[in-house]
């Protein structure tokens, strides 16, 4: 009798507790470190993208002022000059001969420490310097397609609220009245006009050649960007003579296109030697260079500061001891400004281009270092 052997499948073996807690726990850290990483990453692109979205109002404003600043024109001439009259206007009484062949216009570049310029003009306190030239920049109330109508342009930095340019349906919870340093460019219009039921006198170079820049100021100022801490113009040659210095046509920042000898505050006027020598320095001349340094912060780290220093609104300057008097001194003005703004943790960028205006006609040679 034959005896039947059955096979019986052999139970395949599993997995323990223990292996199944230790994969539990390698898959967990897997997935800890994997979100961390994509937490990481997306916090870095979202901060990267804040800071972009923080100065982009800022570079659109010191890219406005830099083109604009290229268009600057004085429109020069040669004409005679009579010592009599001071100008190409000859003496009604008698028949004088000119006196010289100089350079004249009646158009005017100017930039300096915003207090000394604006400061009697405006109502709220002004950061740094300030600028104001003419251009083919034509700005109408009535017409349109006068865009290179010669007209006034300007620019300073204010501290001032920010209720005029709020909208007014968005209640105070939503975007609240707020005082920052704000960049405020001078854009009169064109023409003598009346607007809202004020009477603007426009671009008054020809009315009122000594104060055209302060005409209306205010009415005709806009804000083009907020949280703009300072603007800085020095006027600079391409090149140096022997022994001078880039800046030395604005030693302090200062130069008017009507004076001589920019390196004193007093507005010098052409002389004329007794051997018929002219001497007139730079007067209608525009600078060949114009440095233009813009610095700008955050909203959330300026209010921070802000909040634990109330009372330091529209000092910031004079809080970090960089006066910006002194155009030598400029790296080192902001060497300490930037230090101060690292010191009180504030959030900031610095646009600095020199920037040539092609409507300077510059000739060191007429320009000669007085």
């Amino acid at each position: 009798m034959k005896t039947r052997h059955h096979s019986w499948p052999q139970t395949a073996r599993g997995f323990t507790l223990v292996e199944m807690m230790v994969s539990t726990v390698v898959l967990a850290l897997l997935l800890i470190v994997i979100v961390s990483a994509m937490d990481s990453v997306q916090r870095s692109w979202r901060r990267s993208r804040e800071k972009v979205d923080q100065f982009r109002s800022a570079r659109a404003a010191f890219e406005t002022i830099t083109r604009q600043l290229t268009q600057a024109t004085l429109n020069t001439y040669w004409d005679y000059h009579y010592a009599e009259t001071g100008s190409n206007a000859p003496p009604v009484e008698t028949a004088t001969p000119p006196s010289a062949y100089v350079r004249q216009s009646e158009l005017h570049f100017i930039t300096g420490q915003a207090s000394e310029l604006i400061g009697d003009t405006v109502t709220r306190p002004v950061s740094g310097h300030a600028l104001f030239f003419q251009a083919p920049l034509g700005h109408s109330s009535q017409f349109r397609g006068l865009g290179s109508l010669l007209n006034g342009r300007g620019f300073y930095v204010q501290w001032r609220s920010n209720e005029s340019t709020r909208p007014d349906f968005l209640p105070s919870g939503v975007s609240p009245v707020k005082e920052r340093y704000q960049l405020m460019e001078y854009r009169p219009i064109s023409e003598q006009a009346t607007v809202d039921g004020r009477a603007l006198r426009g671009n008054s170079i020809y009315t009122n050649p000594d104060g055209w820049f302060k005409e209306d100021l205010e009415l005709q100022s806009r804000a083009v960007a907020s949280n703009i801490l300072a603007l800085f113009i020095s006027p600079r040659t391409a090149q140096t003579e022997e022994g001078s210095e880039p800046w030395w046509i604005a030693p302090s920042y200062r130069y008017d296109s009507r004076d001589t000898d920019n390196s004193t505050a007093a507005l010098d006027k052409l002389v004329i030697t007794e051997g018929g020598v002219v001497r007139q320095g730079t007067q209608h001349l525009l600078p060949p260079l114009v440095r233009v340094t813009l610095i700008a912060s955050d909203e959330e780290s300026f209010a921070r500061w802000l909040e634990l220093n109330p009372e330091a609104g529209g000092k910031i300057l004079e809080r970090a001891g960089a006066p910006f008097a002194a155009a030598g001194q400029h790296d080192q003005d902001l060497v300490a400004l930037k230090q101060y703004l690292d010191g009180e943790h504030l959030n900031y960028r610095v646009f600095s281009q020199s920037m040539p205006l092609r409507n300077a006609a510059w000739d060191s040679r007429l320009a000669a270092n007085p």
